[in-house]
């Protein structure tokens, strides 16, 4: 019998018919779950690769096949894994769907060391990929790779690589370094504009030419103009402490702090162990919950990434729908990233040691905290600005001797007053305003020890009755500077509905009792907001937030409970825009529009040299992120505060709207001022009301009539 081995026919029909079946039904992702190995010979991960070492990576690797989109922009710090994105594209490309793929990146030396360090040994571990490649030397270059049914070109971004190159694949990577004049985004879309919706552009990069988070000032080009007009997907994690999903990006609606000590004679090594995540409930998150955290997310129903037109609840239910975009955006932040050696430590060490080489006058010293924030926080960098942007002590010498407090100066129109909630009470400030915005610090004051009315100690968190005592503020009314006798009453009041557990409740209830009581009341709607006489108000912790909108907040939170759709008004501004504007007024040389006066009673008494009020005026500083801060840890800010609660509330009645050339009566000169009265001739007043009660609701309607 012949030993000649022969063929096995089974196998031969096997063989044959792989040929012709179709490829097998993958997506990026999922290419990248069951064909990648990773093979890191020098250090890190090595094996199976698994989308659960940087979870946030998943989704827009799945958003590459989708034809809704035309291209995915990833914004990000260095070392966040952004590029094996890109190398999960190439591989399933070779592997499953062929296509041309032009890779940009910013020089020839930095594909010279990609390219043997990365690409190359990422073919050789796969068989799947270098089984595909061309045989001849043309086929296997540092800039050129051919592959069955498909090429690949990694090029330097210039005018030199983009003539006559077309592809519809294209990775555009770290595309804030190019050596370009412009946006690239037009350059790229007509490098693949014949292949349609079949094409995609990769966009990756740091946000170098950012210049803050405003997004219609400041994103103009380079990455965050792609992410500008995406989806502009945040990711969203859950407290391990409190359950409140909120997110590490500064633009989310409830964003997660990356908090250190500020004292600059902290030492760095302490800066580092002491840094940690605050989420919006004031929970401590540590360094070492992160991992769980990402990995929560990415296993929640929305996986991890929340995208315009949806909103995820402090308790974790997704809402809305997502805002069709032709690109698909994300935002990864260095608190993100598994491979920061050190942790958020290293973050916060990291910017701390740059942000004090700065004000030590190192010469370098803005470009190693641009460094810092833009490669490792990812976040778009704003030039540092000065304490506060004004000196408390140029404040100070700007008093003015013949104002008095209490007193309604000339020029005044309308009187705001602002009342901010702390844990012994209230702070108020009532602040009058005139002729272009112009305005003048009236009173200051503070109520709190032993409520009068019930012998029981101030406390807003507890107590309803302590709450009607900002009442008595809202009530009061101001003589005028003429000595005619006459007084001014204020015409609106906002006060601060936050703070320690407890206060939210008293101050929606507080409203809902004034709302009855007709102290509260709307009085119409101007630039498409309900104005109200009196409103609760919250501050919001996101960057891009608009300036000021009025809510009806609907949440089932235990300690909001008080507040129900249509009943409690909330007015949501930004305290960072407000800040903004409130240093321009400061800064304003000589008196006019939008120029602050102060009267002399607010300097301490002689022989003091430090003068409390105005050190709370300037206590905070803006960071590069465009945030505002406080100086130094334990600085007081009330007045700060203050200040820019009677703005918002001053802006809500349209202060910043009025054509004084023909102003509205509100805000009249005093004769005709309905504001204005004489005490005596109001009581007058109210004794013929009680005469005749008819006549009484006739004056009452014609002077709510004329505003007053």
């Amino acid at each position: 019998m012949s030993d000649v081995a022969y063929a096995d026919a089974g196998r031969m029909v096997l063989d044959a018919l792989s040929g012709i079946l179709p490829p097998e039904r993958l997506n990026v992702p999922a290419w990248a779950a069951k064909k990648r190995w990773m093979n890191n010979a020098g250090g890190g991960i090595v094996g199976q690769y698994s989308h659960e070492v940087a979870p946030y990576t998943f989704a827009p690797s799945e958003d590459l096949t989708k034809l809704e989109y035309l291209n995915v922009a990833l914004v990000g710090p260095g070392q966040v894994a952004k590029t094996v994105v890109a190398e999960n594209l190439l591989g399933y490309s070779i592997d499953v769907s062929p296509a041309n793929l032009l890779w940009y990146m910013q020089t020839d030396l930095g594909i010279e060391s990609y390219v043997k360090g990365r690409i190359n040994p990422f073919i050789d571990d796969h068989e799947c990929l270098w089984s595909k490649q061309g045989k001849r030397p043309a086929d296997d270059s540092l800039h050129f790779k051919k592959f069955t049914g498909m090429q690949v070109e990694f090029l330097a971004f210039g005018p030199s690589t983009i003539i006559n190159k077309s592809a519809p694949l294209i990775v555009a990577d770290e595309i804030d370094n190019y050596q370009w004049l412009g946006d690239v985004k037009p350059v790229l879309d007509v490098r693949r504009q014949t292949f349609g919706r079949q094409s995609m552009v990769l966009a990756m990069s740091h946000p170098d030419m950012a210049r803050g988070l405003n997004p219609a000032r400041d994103w103009t080009s380079g990455i965050m103009a792609y992410y500008a007009d995406s989806t502009r997907g945040v990711w969203y994690w859950e407290c391990p402490h409190c359950g409140c999903w909120s997110s590490p990006a500064p633009i989310a609606a409830r964003p997660m702090t990356l908090e250190f000590p500020r004292d600059p004679d902290v030492p760095l090594d302490v800066v580092a162990a002491e840094a940690h995540l605050l989420c919006p409930n004031s929970c401590v998150v540590e360094d070492h919950h992160r991992k769980a955290m990402n990995l929560g997310a990415f296993r929640h129903a929305h996986g991890g990434w929340i995208r315009e037109g949806q909103e995820l609840t402090e308790g974790g239910e997704l809402r809305g729908e997502i805002v069709p975009r032709e690109t698909s955006g994300y935002w990864i932040t260095g608190t993100m990233s598994p491979f920061v050696i050190g942790g958020i430590g290293t973050l916060a060490r990291n910017y701390v040691k740059a942000q004090r080489a700065l004000e030590a006058g190192d010469e370098e010293g803005e470009a190693s905290l641009r460094q810092v924030v833009v490669k490792q926080w990812g976040v778009p960098y704003s030039p540092k600005r000065a304490v506060g942007s004004v000196e408390a002590t140029e404040l100070v010498d700007r008093c003015e001797a013949e104002l008095k407090l209490q007193t309604v100066a000339h020029g005044v129109r309308v009187l705001t007053v602002g009342v901010d909630c702390q844990a012994w009470g209230w702070e108020y400030l009532v602040r009058g305003w005139g002729r272009g915005g112009e305005s003048w610090i009236v009173d200051h004051g503070r109520i709190a020890g032993m409520n009068p009315k019930t012998g029981k100690p101030v406390d807003p968190a507890t107590s309803p009755d302590e709450w009607d005592l900002l009442l008595d503020v809202f009530g009061r009314a101001y003589p005028l500077a003429d000595g005619s006798g006459r007084v001014m009453k204020i015409r609106a009041m906002a006060y601060d509905s936050q703070g320690a557990p407890g206060v939210a409740t008293q101050a929606y209830a507080a409203f809902k009792r004034w709302r009855r009581a007709g102290k509260a009341r709307m009085i119409g709607q101007i630039g498409k907001r309900d104005v109200w006489t009196i409103i609760p108000t919250k501050g919001s912790t996101k960057l891009s937030s608009p300036r000021l909108i009025v809510s009806y907040p609907d949440t089932a939170r235990e300690a909001n409970k008080a507040a129900a759709r249509g009943e409690v008004p909330q007015g949501q501004f930004n305290p960072n825009l407000f800040k903004d504007a409130l240093t321009g007024h400061l800064k304003a040389a000589e008196p006019g529009d939008w120029y602050v006066h102060f009267p002399a009673g607010l300097k301490a008494p002689p022989p003091a040299d430090v003068h409390p009020w105005f050190e709370q005026l300037c206590a905070e500083h803006q960071l590069p992120s465009g945030a505002w801060e406080k100086i130094r840890s334990g600085a007081r800010n009330e007045v700060l505060d203050l200040m820019v609660l009677n703005h918002v509330v001053a802006h809500l009645h349209g202060l910043h709207r009025i054509d004084w050339t023909s102003p509205p009566g509100w805000v009249a000169d005093w004769d005709d001022n309905p504001a204005v009265f004489h005490p005596e001739q109001m009581a007058a007043e109210a004794a013929a009301a009680a005469a005749d009660p008819t006549s009484a609701a006739e004056r009452i309607a014609a002077k709510l009539a004329s505003g007053g």
